[in-house]
């Protein structure tokens, strides 16, 4: 037996060993009379593609719905981190386009949009290539699901890291209602949003419309004369679903969605290399301008602009009373355009050091065929899947007053194909064996791609992109053709890569209801292009991803279904990290050879009694970095970027007192981060200040109940916690480190009407 795989076993029996304590305690309680209050509500998932009990689903895993996320003051996807073990969310755009790391594995600091993000997003079921659309208000949904480790198997695109799934409210067919919902906050930020259902006929069709508004100033002051602040909000969207039930065998769900933003852009937090935070090329520093945590000196303020549309059709059909059939297609259209200015500084050398506009338009497309058939003890799942997805690119940069003025055009063009297959086997009345294959071709192409840097001359001190005139560059890559008065551009560099992946896993569940899983998977992740080597010599390209891991668990449901528990210990071996790198101006895309993440995770509820629920979860990972050689020398033993070592969370929900017709309710929640790194060189290198030290964040609400109106009283962030969400090295060609401060302490009030 290898040392792995004894280790495993040996988690195994110490994961079951407070399980059976649990058990016997319930068992005692029983006899006592004690803790025998129900007051956890059975949560159903659609996690392996149909519907189970969340506590009988062999896969790490949480679920949070819409009153959780309202209750935890959870209103956009950057918000989800540390509120479900090993997540975390980072972004150099603030919460314009988040990048998501489960148990160590992420997009890291990956900043260009091309590149696909190994947690997988979807979207009621619908994979989301383009991750300008990752940053999504969540309204009016039933739920969010998050799967912890490699999804190879039965999810649209094989990811490395694992999947987060937005699921929204359906019409359930039966009588008419809806939800209005007003809110105000600080920095002048008003709110609304609110759902109308309505039955077209009972039990055949249905129709439900739901939107959502958010406007207001920026939380970071901006000290510049007649400049904005920074991270704004303004955000309005919506969705219509309409779902037909023709027949008993037949139901049919369209979906239309909406969305645009415009906030400004994130303010940067300019740590220069020089004594107290100096900046040489600047040649200022915070001190000098006398800026607190939350200020920033930006003369350009810029807008992270998002626009995004498209629709999706599901249609199931029960062709027995054994076997499914499903059908999935999608379209999305999302058009990002990012304009920046990236000093936070006034500086007393450059009048223009570093601009930057991110264009960007995405189209989406997914097709996914599914037949399922289930009889007694088998389950089985087979299918197909097509994924299309396209990155038109057209971006500036505005580079030390025309020191590089550069323009960079490409397309990039990724199809996904694959195949797959699962069965689910029970021998017998408690276990269960789970096999599944999937095997992936991915195809890529980057065309039409040109790079070419502008004279100095040119310069206007604006972002004025006349300025870049296709005759009088200097090209990179592709050449000016003066017969049509344009750029030809380079020859197209097509990138493929295919992979067997799959998941088997064997769960024993006891007579007393708690279960026992072991499972192994492996995940992949497509090779990938360099979405900003606009300098040269080459578009650099990365293998694929890998990683198997290796996984035991338990949950079970104890004291009457008051206390719920989680636990898994995980093992995985990760190989070929695709991770960005800078070299002066240069951004490079590169592979690690080798990494190991090993960790144990827990979720628990305990509700002692009727209205009083105390919910805890937490992490603790180990992910190093075993076999890598980077630019700046080995990072061997290191730790994976946006990985804390420890991670904790945890709510209180408690109904103070029943008042006239509803209860007075108070629900505090915290969040315990631990040393989080920007870098794969952690402090080595020069790198001491792209590190985020431990933190604790406090959330707390306050609301009144009633079947038909709620007012709540809220808070986050509320001991005004200053921490950074992310960082970057530009020391080498712009003189500082470039830090992102996260939101500060805010609160504010909300009615919600229901109907």
């Amino acid at each position: 037996m290898s040392i792995s795989m004894r280790a495993m076993l040996l988690s195994a029996a110490a994961l079951l060993n407070p399980l059976m304590m649990a058990q016997a305690m319930a068992q005692e309680a029983g006899a006592t009379g004690q803790n025998t209050q129900s007051g956890n509500a059975e949560i159903i998932v659609t996690a392996q593609r149909r519907s189970e009990s969340l506590m009988k689903v062999p896969i790490a895993m949480s679920a949070l719905s819409q009153d959780d996320l309202v209750k935890r003051g959870i209103n956009n996807t950057s918000a989800l981190a540390g509120e479900v073990p090993s997540l975390q969310v980072n972004s150099p755009y603030g919460e314009s386009q988040p990048n998501f790391t489960l148990r160590g594995i992420g997009v890291a600091n990956e900043h260009n949009p091309n590149q696909a993000s190994p947690v997988g997003i979807y979207f009621d079921d619908a994979y989301i290539a383009a991750r300008a659309a990752h940053g999504l208000n969540l309204y009016d949904l039933e739920r969010v699901e998050v799967l912890r480790g490699p999804q190879g198997t039965l999810y649209g695109r094989n990811t490395t890291g694992g999947a987060i799934n937005f699921i929204s409210k359906k019409p359930s067919l039966h009588g008419d209602g809806g939800n209005l919902q007003v809110g105000y906050g600080s920095y002048n930020t008003a709110t609304a949003q609110g759902a109308l259902e309505t039955t077209l006929k009972d039990d055949v069709a249905g129709l439900r419309v739901a939107f959502n508004y958010a406007h207001g100033d920026g939380y970071i002051k901006n000290i510049a004369p007649g400049q904005p602040n920074t991270n704004s909000t303004d955000s309005v969207a919506g969705r219509a679903i309409l779902r037909v039930n023709p027949t008993e065998k037949l139901d049919i769900t369209l979906k239309g969605t909406i969305g645009r933003s415009n906030p400004t852009q994130a303010a940067i937090y300019n740590l220069g290399v020089g004594a107290n935070g100096y900046n040489p090329v600047l040649g200022t520093s915070r001190a000098q301008k006398g800026l607190s945590f939350f200020e920033t000196d930006s003369q350009r303020v810029g807008h992270s602009y998002i626009y995004a549309y498209g629709t999706e059709l599901t249609v199931k059909y029960q062709l027995s009373d054994a076997i499914s059939l499903m059908s999935l297609s999608s379209f999305d259209h999302v058009t990002q355009e990012f304009t920046q200015e990236g000093t936070g500084l006034e500086s007393t050398v450059f009048k223009q050091p570093l601009d930057t506009l991110y264009g960007n338009r995405f189209t989406m497309f997914n097709q996914e065929l599914r037949a399922s058939y289930s009889q007694g003890s088998t389950n089985v799942q087979a299918g197909a899947y097509y994924g299309y997805d396209k990155d038109r690119s057209n971006s500036y940069y505005w580079l030390l007053d025309g020191g590089a003025m550069d323009h960079q055009i490409y397309d990039q063009i990724r199809k996904s194909y694959a195949i797959f297959a699962q069965g689910d086997q029970k021998f017998g009345d408690h276990l269960s064996v789970t096999l599944g294959l999937r095997y992936t071709w991915d195809r890529l192409s980057y065309q039409n791609y040109t790079s070419y840097l502008t004279p100095a001359s040119l310069y206007t001190g604006t972002r004025d992109t006349s300025t870049f005139p296709y005759a009088q560059g200097t090209y990179i890559f592709g050449s000016y053709n003066p017969a049509s008065g344009s750029y030809t551009s380079g020859p197209p560099l097509p990138l493929s890569s295919q992979a067997l992946t799959g998941r088997a896993a064997v769960n024993y569940t006891f007579s007393s209801g708690p279960m026992l899983y072991a499972s192994y998977g492996r995940g992949y992740r497509s090779a990938a292009y360099c979405g900003q080597c606009f300098l040269g010599p080459t578009i650099t390209t990365t293998k694929p991803e890998s990683v198997d891991a290796y996984e035991v668990g338990a949950k079970g449901r104890f004291a009457g279904n008051s206390i719920s528990l989680s636990v898994a210990a995980f093992l995985m071996n990760y190989r070929n990290q695709q991770i960005n790198e800078t070299e002066g101006a240069q951004v490079l895309l590169d592979n690690v050879p080798k990494s190991r993440i090993k960790g144990v995770e827990f979720d628990g509820s305990w509700t002692p009694v009727s209205g009083l629920k105390l919910a805890l979860n937490g992490s603790w990972i180990d992910a190093t970095y075993t076999s890598a050689q980077l630019l700046l020398g080995s990072v061997a033993g290191n730790r994976l970027p946006y990985a804390p070592r420890w991670q904790f969370s945890g709510h209180l929900d408690w109904r103070i007192a029943e008042m006239g017709k509803g209860s007075l309710n108070f629900t505090p929640s915290f969040v315990y981060t631990d040393r989080v790194y920007f870098t794969p060189y952690n402090t080595a290198q020069g790198n001491g200040n792209l590190t985020q030290a431990p933190n604790t964040k406090v959330n707390a609400q306050l609301s009144y109940d009633t079947p038909s109106y709620t007012v709540r009283v809220w808070t986050n962030n509320l001991f005004n916690a200053r921490t950074f969400a992310d960082g970057l090295d530009l020391r080498a060609s712009f003189g500082f480190d470039y830090l992102v401060q996260a939101p500060p302490r805010t609160f504010g009030v909300s009615f919600n009407y229901r109907f």
